[in-house]
């Protein structure tokens, strides 16, 4: 279980790398697209902590998840974009992003190997085992951080035009 340390230190670092990006914008900046088939900020920052409910349904079946509402239909994979006013606002996304955040990393204190090893109740082409996925919702996390972080680096450039 030596990669444990690793996927908190790795969670932490998302926690503080996205809470900062969210920092160098504002609310209506959030809702900007480059062009139509691009997600807005806010779309990714829901996403990612929509994510991280599963995350920890992986960890602690048991555990009782808070939701913002309509959280599924806004910001599960493939969701269409809605009015920007449907959307939680942004500090209230970064706040339960980095709540959801801190609880993986405690659920991952207590982990045991049978939990670790034992199969995923989803059907994910990322492994079958809840180690497998909870390990390639990190690397997923990574991947819409640098979307993220490139819609914040047009956002502020286009702020000196």
């Amino acid at each position: 279980m030596q990669l444990i340390p690793f996927l908190q230190k790795g969670f932490a670092l998302s926690n503080s790398r996205i809470t900062k990006l969210a920092s160098l914008i504002n609310q209506e900046e959030a809702f900007f697209r480059p062009y139509d088939k691009v997600n807005h900020f806010t779309w990714e920052l829901g996403h990612l902590t929509f994510v991280r409910n599963t995350i920890i349904k992986l960890l602690n079946p048991s555990e009782k998840l808070s939701t913002f509402h309509n959280e599924r239909i806004t910001f599960a994979p493939g969701t269409a974009l809605l009015e920007d006013e449907m959307y939680p606002p942004l500090d209230s996304l970064v706040a339960t992003f980095q709540q959801r955040g801190e609880r993986i990393i405690a659920l991952l204190a207590e982990i045991n190997q049978e939990r670790w090893d034992i199969e995923s109740p989803y059907k994910l082409p990322a492994g079958n085992t809840v180690g497998d996925q909870v390990s390639f919702f990190l690397l997923h996390e990574n991947t819409h951080y640098g979307e993220m972080s490139y819609l914040k680096n047009i956002i502020v450039r286009l702020r000196t035009e």
